[in-house]
């Protein structure tokens, strides 16, 4: 490494070198605090657009990237210090002017300056300056692979999209106000589908998106797709992973970068909603391609915001249907950001820390110069660390007149009649202890589910849950209406759900109302073997329809217990008792829900098994069959092999041939 430095110290002028180094250093509680900002802001503002929140987090990363720039600049502007940057020399001074003590004189900052021990950390100087570029080459490297890999991907097994779907998509572009062209391919490479390119994009839907997702669901993901490309996605999240190049060292970089990710999902998502208008719909098609995960380029930009997380996608469908995040995400933040403070304040602590050596020297006798430099005098005491701020504070219980509800809940409501019900729209405004929130939920009700509901110019009428209430109140006259409610929670629903162990006070209340959670449900699931749902499960229960008789079910098939999560990803995908006896039947016995999730995703079906059979391949292992769907290997590509001389070949040899035959 010494070698190394050597080198880096004759590319760069020392100056330079030793400005650029005490940056990287002063970087590491600059970004400490940049990333401090940032988590209190997001924490403050649940509440408010991802717009909003994606400003701030981009900010504060562009923030982070102008501070090392920043105090590289000040640095040069430094008057030189009486010790040489260098390695091993002597160093004659000649003039107190030229004294460390000089530096606050500059006006930059004491900070940037170096502190008590400086003197010992610029020997590591030129090491860790080496170490950096190190690491920045390295990372150059992967993401330019990652970059040219991306680019293959629209060359290989990629073939232009049915004119139907070119046809949609064009349409969808004219919606989106998108004037550039936009191509959309069809790929056998890529799990879930993915932008790529900024002057002329290119839009990668795997085959099994068009077989697995109902034509709905797929416009909704291209619409996704396509506000990627209004927004320039791709370009900025090039410019974004130059940043997480640069300082790739700093935690809070990597956290802000992927604050800024899942913000822009979001945004995405509400432009697509803005499109195709279904929430629970489009919520349901980005739980489908969750299942066609698979790891991709990091430089393409995919509908399930991959680069964030499976546990970002949980938080984004959360956010869609309206449903409450997890109390663990809410305490992981703030853990976060306490871990942030005393980091913070460790950092400080060091720099500031008061000792003897810290103070300057009076000059040497002419004689002494030369000598050997004097021990360094002992340490003064330090300081006592300052008190930890106070934390967030805790907000005192409600008395017992106020659990009846969320305080001020309110809203609009429009409807619509159709022939097998009312569409009812809700958008509702609540503020509550954990601050004001903006919901909206749009469902198809029985109309004998609106109490009271009739037609002319002033109407009520009432949903009833066991939660509570929400009232109603307008006009409908023809098929159309229009209106203000209110919801009145339940008192008594409060207490039995405490009883059974769920908190169901406040913005909860309101939620468990609107999916209709109530104790007599929760009772049966804890009959069947699930009493310890959290309470955001049993809300996507009622959401996606998991209902006790369905368990029950699943249990005479022989699945067993399947934790909620996989309960939901059956019902999301289909995989219902009938498609579940239609496979045995087709001598597929004792399937896992993993296997059963990913056979509907790809499109395993019983006929497909069979035809399967007929051209000489029973009995295909269930990896086998997914893969043969995922590569396009049908009956009549095995038949079309065997008039070819390829008799008997192993699934591995088919996949193989079909890939070549798409190249």
């Amino acid at each position: 490494m010494s070698g190394m430095s050597s080198a880096m110290w004759s590319i760069l002028s020392e100056s330079g070198a030793q400005a650029v180094a005490w940056a990287l250093v002063h970087f590491l509680w600059q970004g400490t605090l940049v990333g401090l900002g940032l988590a209190a802001a997001l924490a403050l503002g649940r509440g408010w657009s991802p717009r909003l929140r994606y400003a701030l987090s981009a900010g504060a990363l562009l923030l982070m990237l102008a501070l090392p720039v920043a105090t590289t600049v000040a640095r040069l502007e430094l008057p030189a210090p009486a010790t040489p940057f260098s390695s091993g020399r002597a160093a004659i001074s000649t003039d107190s002017a030229t004294a460390p003590a000089a530096v606050p004189e500059t006006g930059v900052p004491v900070a940037l300056a170096p502190a008590a021990g400086g003197a010992r950390l610029e020997a590591w100087l030129p090491a860790v300056l080496s170490l950096w570029v190190v690491g920045v080459v390295l990372l150059s490297v992967y993401h330019l692979g990652g970059w040219l890999q991306a680019r293959r991907l629209t060359r290989r097994d990629a073939r232009p999209a049915a004119a139907e779907w070119t046809a949609r998509l064009g349409a969808l572009r004219d919606r989106l106000g998108i004037g550039r062209p936009v191509a959309l391919l069809e790929s056998a490479r890529v799990a879930v589908p993915a932008v790529i390119g900024w002057l002329k994009p290119v839009i990668l839907v795997p085959a099994s998106a068009f077989a697995g997702l109902a034509p709905h669901q797929l416009e909704a993901i291209l619409a996704h797709e396509l506000a990627h490309v209004r927004r320039h996605d791709y370009l900025i999240n090039l410019l974004q992973t130059a940043v997480e190049t640069l300082l790739f060292y700093h935690p809070a970089v990597w956290w802000a970068s992927r604050q800024v990710r899942i913000e822009r999902e979001s945004c995405c998502d509400d432009l697509a909603l803005a499109v195709c208008g279904d929430r629970v719909g489009y919520a349901r098609a980005l739980a489908t391609l969750e299942g066609l995960r698979a790891p991709a380029p990091r430089l393409a930009m995919a509908a399930t915001g991959g680069i964030g997380g499976s546990g970002s996608l949980l938080a984004r469908i959360r956010r869609i249907v309206g449903a409450p995040a997890p109390a663990a995400d809410r305490s992981s933040a703030w853990l976060a950001g306490t871990v942030a403070v005393l980091t913070l304040l460790a950092c400080l602590t060091i720099q500031q820390r008061p000792t003897a050596a810290a103070q300057p020297a009076p000059p040497a006798p002419p004689a002494a110069r030369l000598a050997p430099p004097a021990p360094p005098a002992p340490t003064a005491p330090s300081a006592p660390l300052p008190p930890l701020p106070p934390t967030a504070p805790v907000a005192p219980a409600p008395p017992a007149s106020k659990l009846s509800g969320v305080a001020n809940t309110q809203g609009t409501w429009t409807a619509e009649r159709r022939q097998n019900g009312v569409q009812l729209n809700m958008e509702m405004h609540s503020d509550g202890p954990n601050g004001h929130h903006n919901m909206q939920e749009s469902d198809l009700y029985p109309e004998k589910e609106l109490i009271g509901l009739t037609a002319g110019p002033t109407v009520r009428f009432e949903i009833r849950r066991a939660a509570g209430t929400f009232h109603f109140e307008g006009r409908f006259e023809g098929a159309k209406g229009s209106g203000m409610f209110n919801f009145k929670g339940n008192p008594a629903y409060v207490s039995e759900m405490t009883s059974l162990g769920y908190d169901a006070k406040n913005e909860n209340l309101l939620q468990l109302a609107l999916f209709d959670v109530s104790p007599a449900f929760v009772r049966e699931l804890g009959n069947l073997g699930y009493s310890k749902v959290p309470l955001e499960r049993l809300i996507e229960f009622r959401i996606h329809g998991v209902k006790p008789e369905l368990i029950r079910s699943l249990k005479e098939l022989g699945l067993g217990s399947p934790d909620p999560e996989d309960l939901i990803k059956l019902q999301i995908h289909g995989a219902t008792p009938d498609f579940i006896r239609a496979m045995a039947a087709a001598g597929y016995h004792g399937l896992s829900a993993d296997d059963l999730v990913r056979f509907r995703i790809h499109g395993v079906s019983p006929e497909y098994v069979r035809e399967l059979a007929g051209a000489g391949y029973p009995n295909v292992n269930p990896e086998d069959l997914v893969r043969f769907r995922i590569h396009g290997v049908d009956a009549s590509f095995i038949r079309e092999q065997e008039k070819n001389g390829h008799k008997g070949l192993s699934a591995e040899e088919l996949v193989r041939l079909r890939i070549h035959a798409l190249k």
